[in-house]
């Protein structure tokens, strides 16, 4: 299907453009075509709906034509003209609701045990900038956020004993075990916390 509508689009581009020489008519489509198997590439899927997207960016065949005939000189190059027409209509950058749910998918646990985490959960899978994988790694990978290793540190901390001497030991899990999983969900959930905002902003570049 999502070839289909590329040879759609690039068939009434084509068509479109037959008022310009043969030459520059043959160019403009290969550099069209050519611009959006590169965005494509770069895009995590191939669905019909980010074909769409990108094609609703470059705007209508006829509106191409008229750039590459008009808008821009005769002798620029039609990779600038698809470059213009690609840029015409950038999606907004990430903002204050994709970094608010990021925010309490990291510390929500912390501030509001349980339920600031899931707030966090409830925003990401609200938002359109993430994509099904995305929202499961926020979501499943680190879940709780920081609230983990700060629980890990307070459970090991509170079932410690110390003798008089000052020793302390741990009546359960070693200080050692402790350390580890709570500098892993540390790190981890800083990593996903990075992730997710990388994807958001890349999502509106």
């Amino acid at each position: 299907m999502t070839d289909e509508l590329i040879g759609e689009y690039l068939g009434r581009l084509e068509a479109a453009a037959r008022g310009l020489p043969p030459d520059r008519r043959a160019e403009l489509v290969a550099e069209i075509r050519e611009h959006i198997d590169t965005v494509l590439a770069q895009s995590p899927d191939r669905t019909e709906a980010t074909v769409r997207t990108i094609l609703d960016r470059l705007g209508t065949p006829e509106e191409i034509v008229q750039e590459a005939g008009v808008g821009l000189p005769e002798t620029a190059p039609v990779r600038e003209r698809a470059a213009a027409v690609g840029q015409a209509s950038p999606r907004p950058r990430a903002g204050a609701f994709e970094i608010a749910a990021v925010m309490l998918l990291l510390i929500g646990g912390v501030v509001l045990p349980v339920l600031g985490w899931l707030v966090g959960v409830v925003l990401l899978w609200a938002s359109a900038r993430w994509t099904l994988r995305d929202k499961l790694i926020g979501s499943l990978l680190f879940p709780g956020g920081l609230a983990i290793p700060v629980f890990y540190f307070f459970f090991w901390s509170g079932s410690a004993t110390c003798s008089g001497t000052g020793d302390c030991e741990s009546s359960g899990t070693s200080a050692d075990t402790v350390l580890t999983l709570s500098l892993v969900a540390f790190v981890g959930s800083l990593a996903s916390a990075a992730y997710l905002l990388h994807r958001a902003r890349r999502a509106g570049d």
